[in-house]
């Protein structure tokens, strides 16, 4: 499936955002584009963007074996990507990973290791997370640690 132009601009944006915050980015594995570790492997970012479309609000899936993995992490990350690139939660995965036990079936139910996470009206939380509260991580890049510097050799 052809990736979306607009996506990618909108993930290419918080990549360089959080290049700023941690430095370079690399691709966690080859044939993920959306998962990033930091050089010095002290940070993964998951990035995942969805747009709202007309009567539709926007709606995310994730693997769970992927949340499972990010919440391994210390520093673990799912960025999700509100619509447009100034519009995004910081989400520790270790957060979504405990809260998974709260998730309610919808319309959109889990199927074939997937979770779908529809936004509520609102923007307060997701439908079927409907007690998670998600403006603590509205834009809050700063929930990502800043790099370390290298050490100085004498």
């Amino acid at each position: 499936m052809p990736r979306n132009p607009e996506s990618e601009e909108r993930k290419n944006r918080i990549v360089s955002l959080l290049e700023q915050r941690i430095g370079p980015l690399r691709h966690k594995y080859h044939n993920r584009h959306d998962w990033y570790f930091s050089k010095n492997d002290k940070v993964e970012v998951f990035i995942t963007d969805s747009k709202a479309h007309f009567h539709e609000r926007p709606w995310f899936d994730m693997k769970d074996s992927d949340i499972k993995e990010l919440a391994t992490h210390p520093a673990g990350f799912i960025v999700f990507i509100l619509g447009n690139a100034d519009n995004y939660l910081v989400v520790p995965a270790q957060h979504l990973n405990e809260e998974l036990k709260n998730y309610i079936v919808g319309r959109r139910k889990a199927e074939k290791g997937f979770y779908h996470f529809n936004l509520r009206l609102g923007g307060q939380s997701f439908t079927q997370l409907p007690n998670w509260k998600l403006y603590s991580y509205a834009e809050k890049i700063e929930l990502i640690p800043l790099a370390l510097e290298e050490p100085i050799l004498k």
